[in-house]
């Protein structure tokens, strides 16, 4: 559904359809505050993010909507993550090689060793942060979560019109909407049955270590 399409469920819903006191913009907001909690407690939107490599360079921006990173690729291979503790630098970018290892610092990722050719291809696969609303954008959530939504703005809605009764009403069913969604997600992330789960604090940090 459309922002326009949820802006006139509501209204409809609220019997609110000609009414001022509620505002596009804010529908609109409280549209984007769910998302955010969605995004924030459900890991809902996912991205994905390409950039080169630099030879000798090892830091690179840490995409700039994302609120954590699920998987890190250098090649097409998976860079796995580490603590910045672990860093085997020697100088400023030595050793450098192909990229086997990642660290987070702020709002950069740190490879390792430093990459040694500029030009291959470095994805990054991130949970992100939704972007404004607006009656021209695409929500970020997908779409079938986009109708849990509307009982968060009814809940904003209701509290604005100091009505508490319905107010708490609506964010009751906002708040399972939340914890079945957390559900669904983690059932999701875990479901292959195909997939064997290793947990990587298991797995050698990085080559220089002999285990």
């Amino acid at each position: 559904m459309t922002p326009s399409d949820l802006n006139t469920l509501i209204r409809e819903r609220y019997n609110a359809v000609n009414d001022n006191f509620f505002s596009d913009a804010f529908i609109y907001n409280g549209l984007y505050q769910a998302q955010q909690q969605l995004a924030l407690e459900c890991n809902l939107i996912e991205k994905s993010y390409t950039t080169t490599s630099v030879a000798g360079q090892r830091e690179y921006s840490y995409p700039s909507t994302a609120q954590s990173i699920r998987r890190l690729e250098y090649k097409g291979v998976k860079v796995l993550p580490v603590d910045l503790i672990q860093d085997p630098k020697t100088s400023l970018t030595e050793p450098t090689g192909t990229p086997g290892w990642y660290a987070i610092w702020g709002q950069e990722y740190v490879l390792f060793p430093t990459p040694s050719v500029s030009g291959d291809q470095i994805k990054v696969f991130t949970f992100d942060m939704p972007s404004k609303v607006s009656v021209t954008s695409v929500l970020d959530v997908p779409a079938k979560y986009h109708l849990a939504l509307v009982d968060y703005v009814m809940y904003t809605m209701f509290a604005k019109e100091q009505n508490d009764r319905m107010a708490q009403f609506h964010l009751g069913l906002w708040q399972q909407s939340v914890s079945r969604i957390k559900r669904e997600r983690a059932k999701a992330l875990h479901s292959d049955q195909f997939a064997c789960v290793m947990d990587e604090a298991y797995i050698p940090s990085h080559p220089w270590v002999v285990y």
